[in-house]
């Protein structure tokens, strides 16, 4: 990936709820932040309907900051900016109000990399659809967004298949520390270790099996816009 991250990007990591970042994007943020480039993830909602049937069964219930609070700590540290828009989760619709607080987000950051979740119509948070098509929408809109790239859904039965590889090797451990700090959604399978170790391990045996042969983890995106823009001219 060595052509996309350059020092001079905007990064907007954009998804539907607290800790959607960190499972989808959280290495390759890092990554861009690394080289000098600004990264900023904005979180549409607050997530505060994020509770399982059998917790809402035993009265708990999130406050509004709550799973803010645990992203905040997620990326304390990292130079990656946090943002929410303070919509309602469990609803969203790709509509003309979503499509334009996106669009005046992604105007507002000067976005020149959108990061966002998977356009399909395969199994997916209803959220994560809604965002997906109004993000894309809206980005087309933004003269200065000349990459888009979607995340690997995490629910089973997609079609999503990444071909751009992001080697987060070296950011493994503190993507597991990132998702520890959601503790509200304990218990979640697509949180623990095990399955983000499979899930960065097997991105690589899929499309790059050398590396990953090397012990190697990815994070997998699959891109709607790449603009590879002529190299400045020489004095």
């Amino acid at each position: 990936m060595p052509l996309l991250l350059s020092p001079a990007e905007r990064v907007v990591a954009l998804v539907a709820h607290p800790d959607d970042a960190e499972i989808l994007f959280f290495g390759t943020l890092r990554r861009w932040h690394e080289v000098g480039a600004e990264a900023t993830v904005v979180v549409v909602t607050r997530g505060v309907h994020g509770i399982s049937v059998a917790d809402q069964a035993t009265g708990v219930h999130l406050d509004t900051s709550d799973r803010l609070a645990e992203s905040a700590a997620s990326f304390e540290g990292t130079g990656i900016d946090l943002e929410c828009l303070g919509w309602e989760d469990g609803a969203l619709r790709p509509d003309r109000h979503l499509v334009s607080a996106i669009e005046t987000t992604l105007t507002r950051l000067e976005c020149t990399v959108l990061l966002t979740h998977a356009v399909h119509d395969g199994n997916d948070h209803q959220d994560h659809h809604a965002v997906a098509r109004a993000a894309l929408n809206a980005a087309t809109r933004v003269p200065s967004c000349a990459t888009i790239l979607h995340g690997q859904p995490i629910a089973p039965h997609h079609s999503i298949a990444g071909t751009v590889l992001v080697d987060i090797t070296n950011h493994i451990e503190a993507k597991l520390k990132a998702l520890q700090a959601h503790q509200s959604q304990s218990g979640r399978y697509y949180l623990d270790e095990p399955f983000t170790r499979h899930r960065a391990a097997g991105a690589g045996w899929a499309k790059h099996p050398h590396h990953a042969a090397a012990g190697r983890f990815f994070e997998a995106l699959a891109p709607s816009l790449l603009l590879l823009p002529d190299p400045p001219e020489q004095p």
